[in-house]
């Protein structure tokens, strides 16, 4: 009766337009290790390997590694590409503000400079690029769509043509803080909606969107807030795979959430049902609907008087039940 009672109530949902349905690196290795392996190169007098490695480095950091800018500097130097060693000293020297007041590179740099007989021009594609990924930040989303379009989309084209500047600075903590909010409004439920609209696929959709918003090292994460959400990732793909003493668990941990998460108490409440837990049902649907509406999500108040009907009749309470529908109907 309990399950027949659950499809009904998504059955319900769904005609109401609910749909239920790598940190740090790039190329594999760190930003350090990306830097070491420049120097090393150079060292080498290996200068092409050498500006690729620092280039690296930069992407993954291109602000808490300044010394690969002038290390790629001194690598172009050594190549003769006097143009692009010029404008990468003028990088380093953006980055790090010691870096004028350093005797030695300031000689390096005019002795560059003297030497590059032609203005620094970007590569047109990079140009191309760039654009179109400072025009889908100024959009404010989407950031990562389930197509893999959007700004972080175009953010990895930028990456994959050698951009390494430090514009990515500000393109990094926008990606960060726009992903990062773009997940908090995806798995918050919709005004007259229990859930948000994400199935079990959408939910590891969000996990990947967590992992993306990890890969910026110079920008971390609201770490415990991204557990928190892995926690209601967890506890929705458990308990659509009926793992419910996991997904139990996970949704406990979810609930723990500041600010709260809605769907995890709403799920919280489901595996309640499925698992025919009767002792406290009717106070976890009076805490359940008190989080959605200090949450604002607002027109839920039929789904709450629905599940207290049902809790009523688990129980043998058949008149509350039934008074608990007719109340509903008034309201219609």
């Amino acid at each position: 009766m309990n399950r027949k009672f659950l499809t009904a109530i998504f059955i319900w949902i769904g005609a109401l337009g609910v749909v239920l349905g790598v940190s740090g690196t790039v190329y594999g290795q760190t930003a350090q290790e990306y830097f070491e392996q420049g120097k090393a190169f150079y060292n080498q007098k290996k200068y092409d390997d050498s500006v690729t490695a620092f280039k690296r480095a930069i992407q993954l950091q291109p602000e808490t590694i300044p010394m690969a800018y002038l290390n790629c500097a001194r690598a172009y130097s050594m190549k003769k590409d006097f143009v692009s060693a010029d404008q990468y000293y003028s990088f380093y020297e953006e980055i790090d503000q010691d870096a004028l007041k350093d005797k030695k590179v300031k000689a390096e740099h005019s002795a560059v400079s003297k030497k590059a007989n032609y203005a620094y021009a970007r590569d047109p594609q990079q140009t191309k690029v760039l654009a179109q990924v400072n025009e889908a930040l100024k959009m404010n989303g989407p950031y990562l769509t389930p197509q893999n379009s959007g700004a972080l989309a175009y953010y990895g084209v930028l990456i994959r043509t050698g951009f390494a500047e430090p514009e990515l600075v500000t393109i990094q903590q926008k990606l960060v803080k726009g992903i990062s909010q773009e997940i908090e409004i995806e798995i918050m439920p919709p005004a007259g909606q229990p859930l948000p609209n994400l199935d079990r696929t959408g939910w590891g959709y969000i996990r990947q969107k967590l992992s993306k918003a990890r890969q910026f090292p110079d920008f971390p994460v609201d770490e415990k807030r991204f557990q928190a959400i892995e926690q209601l990732v967890t506890a929705w793909d458990a308990y659509y795979r009926s793992d419910y003493e996991a997904s139990a668990k996970a949704f406990d941990e979810a609930c723990k959430a500041k600010p709260v998460l809605p769907a995890a108490y709403w799920g919280r409440l489901m595996l309640m049902f499925q698992m025919e837990k009767n002792d406290g049902l009717m106070a976890m649907i009076d805490e359940t609907e008190k989080v959605y509406e200090a949450s604002g999500i607002a027109n839920t108040k039929d789904y709450f008087i629905l599940l207290r009907a049902q809790a009523a009749r688990n129980t043998g309470d058949i008149q509350k039940s039934i008074q608990y529908l007719n109340d509903m109907h008034k309201d219609l």
